[in-house]
């Protein structure tokens, strides 16, 4: 099995970080790689409850993710299920854990690890996609700065 993982340092609050995982209109604005934009999000934000986020690349073709949250420490740790529902890859489940820290300096550490890649060509297109998906929330983070 493979898996990735990132460790980055966000200029923003850690309540906004950690909302803009869960929170749809946050979602929507920074969860899609690339050129790619959000057109539904739905989230039942509690452990074992599901989510569900369609994407569309600029071409039309739409894209769904699927999981279900595992567990939830408000501002800590994030962990949940990841699937597309075209089942067109290998990997059909993988899991994604996110820890979040503030730092002394109150920006935020976070860390993201995603397992249960069967190939590296699968493992290495996640790990690219949501380098570009935090530089989106990264973006995002600047302009909601203000945020408690």
């Amino acid at each position: 099995m493979h898996e990735f993982k990132i460790d980055v340092t966000l200029d923003a609050s850690l309540p906004f970080i950690f909302a803009a995982f869960h929170e749809p209109e946050y979602l929507s604005e920074w969860f899609a790689p690339g050129d790619c934009f959000v057109t539904q999000v739905m989230s039942d934000f509690r452990e074992g409850g599901r989510y569900r986020i369609k994407m569309m690349d600029p071409s039309g073709v739409e894209m769904s993710l699927t999981g279900e949250y595992v567990r939830i420490l408000a501002n800590e740790q994030l962990s949940f299920s990841w699937a597309w529902e075209d089942n067109l890859e290998a990997s059909l489940i993988t899991t994604v854990d996110i820890h979040f820290e503030k730092t002394e300096d109150d920006n935020v550490r976070l860390t993201l690890i995603q397992q249960g890649f069967v190939n590296k060509q699968e493992c290495d297109q996640h790990h690219y996609a949501w380098m570009s998906c935090l530089e989106k929330l990264s973006v995002l983070s600047v302009e909601k700065k203000s945020f408690n």
